[in-house]
């Protein structure tokens, strides 16, 4: 058999090479046409008689190759869906020390970058002007109290005279509204004494709030001014600490459609208990988890996203106001979330993920998915499968659409591996 498969190009190549010999004279072509032709069918039929053309026994093992491939379940699963967003630390509550009188800066009672609590004295200005003030207007209101007692005996004593007919009513009228205004004096004198002491008392500048102080903008000897408008320092109350975030609105929109569409296992989460936690600058994890304590009501024309701003507790003060952070933030929870192995998702050329499961004939079957992030090793896949299908894990390399597939323990394909027959 092996002779005749060798001379078989020869002899398919007899036919042309008679015929190239056929050049003879114009009455006996026809002869030698027909010769040729008899010579070629012989050929033919002596060469299907002694070669077999059905494939090799390889040949239709390849063809008819059932791949061997292991397969998981897919069972629901609890994820937080969240977002990360990118924003800044800002201060609880902040404010600015200013002047409330006029006056030269005499001594500065704080150290800079250090903690003041509320009431601190930081700033005193020179106080004596307005502690002489104060004593002026303690000496207008001794002099108005003195007067209005002087009034007063003096309206007794027309009072008497006048239910005796000895001075007429008009002069009673009289002396009753010059009490009347020497009352008013007296008042006005105490209100003169009240100011003076406020007055007295801004001199010493204290701390509107607790928190960290920061550098003075003014040293002793300044002139101060109660309409200036730098402030003499800045107090930052940092624990807790806010952390502003914007969320872009076409997300936001997103996240409500995806609840609205899947229901079921979707819910959001109650603001107030929307968790949330930072990644600092360089990677690490902020230990301390906040939550969201307030959500925009309108979207920045600009740059078309909504303000979130979740509170931290600091109480070691190591976040400071204006630091760049990363913020994840919980929107809701599924409760039938589907989670793929990652070996078991390929990609496309373009980067389309997709996996392969084993359909009703038996055959793989192929299925693009929507995957929204890596949990561990597994993919949350939020579109393409659902809970109860089988996916392709073992042997997914070696499938392809329309191929069949047959289900085994994933023992069975360690033996094949280490047999060196894996399929």
């Amino acid at each position: 058999m092996s002779n005749i498969r060798i001379l078989a190009p020869v002899l398919m190549a007899l036919p042309l090479v008679l015929t190239g010999c056929g050049d003879t004279q114009d009455g006996a072509s026809g002869w030698f046409s027909e010769t040729v032709a008899s010579v070629q069918k012989y050929v033919t039929d002596f060469l299907d008689a002694h070669l077999d053309k059905k494939p090799s026994a390889q040949q239709a093992a390849m063809a008819d190759r059932t791949v061997r491939v292991t397969t998981l379940e897919m069972k629901p699963h609890k994820v937080s869906i969240e977002r990360e967003l990118t924003g800044r630390t800002t201060a609880y509550r902040w404010a600015e020390v200013r002047p409330e009188v006029n006056g030269i800066m005499r001594e500065r009672c704080f150290t800079e970058g250090t903690y003041v609590k509320e009431g601190d004295v930081l700033y005193r200005i020179e106080p004596d002007i307005y502690r002489a003030a104060l004593d002026s207007a303690r000496a207008a209101l001794a002099g108005a109290e003195s007067n209005l007692q002087v009034t007063r005996l003096r309206e007794r004593r027309t009072a008497d005279m006048l239910r005796t007919k000895s001075v007429s009513q008009q002069d009673y009228d009289d002396v009753k509204a010059a009490l009347k205004q020497s009352l008013a004096s007296v008042q006005a004198a105490q209100a003169n004494v009240r100011s003076a002491e406020i007055s007295l008392n801004r001199t010493e500048i204290k701390a509107p709030i607790s928190g960290i102080i920061t550098k003075s903008s003014f040293t002793v000897g300044a002139l101060l001014s109660a309409s200036q408008v730098k402030p003499l320092a800045t107090i930052y109350q940092t624990d807790p600490i806010f952390v502003e975030v914007s969320q872009s609105s076409d997300d936001l929109y997103d996240l409500k459609r995806q609840f609205e569409e899947r229901g079921g296992g979707v819910r959001t989460v109650m603001p107030s208990n929307i968790q949330a936690t930072l990644t600092m600058h360089d990677g690490s994890v902020y230990p301390s988890v906040g939550h969201l304590n307030f959500t925009g009501v309108d979207v920045d024309e600009n740059t078309n996203t909504v303000l979130l701003r979740a509170e931290f507790p600091n109480p070691d003060r190591a976040l400071l106001p204006g630091l760049f952070v990363r913020t994840k933030v919980i929107m809701g929870e599924d409760d039938n979330a589907v989670l793929a192995p990652q070996k078991a998702v390929l990609r496309e050329a373009n980067g389309t993920p997709y996996v392969y499961l084993i359909g009703p004939d038996g055959n793989a079957v192929r299925r693009v998915i929507t995957i929204d992030k890596a949990i561990g090793t597994d993919w949350y896949v939020t579109d393409g499968l659902k809970v109860g299908e089988k996916i392709i894990m073992d042997g997914v390399n070696n499938v392809r659409s329309g191929m069949p597939v047959q289900e085994v323990a994933p023992g069975a394909m360690q033996q094949d591996t280490q047999a060196g027959g894996g399929k």
